[in-house]
């Protein structure tokens, strides 16, 4: 609990708007007091539980090689958490109002809605990227090792838990499909595959597929896998119709194993154009790998070859301008444009900051909003991953809140795109 007249320290208190769309904010925080946390936005009131997630953290950063745990400050002694506040005006800007015991009322920030589309609602569903099923630790030299397994603990990897998670969040969220796009697994050893596989088939919606360069390794036919379970996985490139919206799923990593570059011969990609061509509404087009934009990679790892890029793009906006572009590959979250067309890079659901994107589709266009998982050992896990890359990780990957949420308007919407 707060000691008295900590409330000069909690007006500096780091509460972040990680998430928006049109009617709903999904605020995150690194640490918070145990009890009497409320948050005000706009009369909406939330008032989240507090957990003991911080001693986690400590532990997971103990197993990252830092050789003595820090003591728990006692007036912030609870570790990373979310709210997630509903019931919001489009295009509306709000003060985000916190209290706490012993903690009168003061302004801990603002947001701002997302306008909408325009038109009805039709149809909602969700993507997962980067899931790397078999993975036992994370960084560059695997420092960040998972507490709840390297501390004695039981129960599934972290992986396990934050394709769950997800999952259930998502359908929570009113998701009516799930797509995975790409890197299920980390080496497509069999029995990842199978735990893959196992994993997505649980979902109590349907989800629809596409593989990575992590898929495509050691000669397994993770396809065939896959599909014994009864996970749909396009090879070929397929649509799949929602209301308002065709989904066009593609395979980037055609080609030999081991390639951590995406290949798309031309011929796939006139194949993704002609799925796209008349179709009443927009394309949404999920595919693992980013398409290169520039004829030197200026990011790595590599996407799509520039050459390849270039034909599935420019076949795309002859076919209809109407096209979104997302991607995984990157485990971070990024937003940009080719011509007409928006491009969507969205992060891993196992690393910081861990997540899911959700897509609305309205008569007007659609709306991407990208929220972390908010499960306690799952938040818990990507806050100690922050560390990655030499403490630069926690920069690289979020991306900026315009690249995670934003509206794509159809033409003819007279929204901006």
């Amino acid at each position: 609990m707060p000691t008295p007249g900590s409330w000069v320290r909690w007006s500096a208190w780091p509460v972040r708007t990680f998430a928006v769309d049109d009617t709903s904010a999904q605020l995150t925080w690194r640490a918070s007091p145990a009890e009497g946390l409320q948050l005000e936005v706009g009369g909406c009131v939330v008032k989240p539980e507090a957990t003991a997630a911080a001693e986690l953290v400590l532990s997971l950063l103990a197993n990252a090689g830092t050789k003595r745990r820090r003591p728990l400050d006692p007036a912030w002694p609870c570790g990373p958490g979310a709210a997630v506040v509903e019931g919001l005006a489009p295009a509306t800007t709000y003060d985000v109002v916190a209290r706490a015991e012993g903690v009168p009322a003061f302004l801990a920030g603002t947001l701002r809605t997302l306008g909408s589309p325009g038109g009805r609602l039709l149809s909602r569903f969700a993507t997962v990227s980067d899931v790397h099923i078999g993975e036992k630790h994370f960084g560059i030299l695997g420092r960040i090792q998972d507490g709840f397994v390297h501390d004695g603990g039981a129960g599934p990897a972290y992986p396990e838990r934050a394709l769950r998670a997800a999952i259930d969040e998502a359908v929570d969220w009113g998701a009516e499909l799930i797509v995975a796009k790409g890197d299920l697994t980390r080496y497509t050893a069999a029995a990842e595959v199978r735990d893959a596989g196992r994993l997505l088939a649980s979902s109590p919606v349907p989800v629809e597929t596409v593989l990575g360069n992590h898929d495509n390794q050691l000669g397994v036919d993770g396809r065939g896998v896959l599909e014994s379970q009864g996970v749909a996985v396009s090879w070929q490139p397929r649509a799949r119709d929602l209301p308002g919206l065709r989904l066009v799923l593609v395979n980037s990593t055609h080609g030999e194993p081991h390639h951590h570059r995406g290949q798309l011969p031309p011929e796939i990609s006139r194949q993704v154009a002609a799925l796209a061509r008349e179709v009443p509404g927009g394309v949404w087009v999920g595919v693992h790998h980013p398409p290169e934009t520039h004829p030197v990679p200026t990011v790595y790892p590599p996407g799509i070859p520039y050459a390849e890029s270039r034909v599935l793009l420019g076949g795309l906006v002859a076919a209809n301008p109407d096209t979104f572009v997302t991607c995984g590959h990157r485990h971070r979250n990024r937003r940009y444009r080719f011509g007409p067309l928006t491009i969507s890079e969205v992060g891993s659901t196992k690393d910081y900051p861990g997540v899911w994107a959700g897509y609305r589709v309205f008569e007007g266009g659609l709306i991407q909003t990208v929220r972390r998982i908010t499960r306690p050992d799952v938040m818990a896990w990507t806050e100690a991953t922050r560390r990655a890359m030499n403490g630069q990780w926690h920069r690289w990957a979020p991306g900026r809140l315009e690249d995670r949420c934003f509206v794509v308007g159809w033409q003819g919407s007279g929204v901006s795109r």
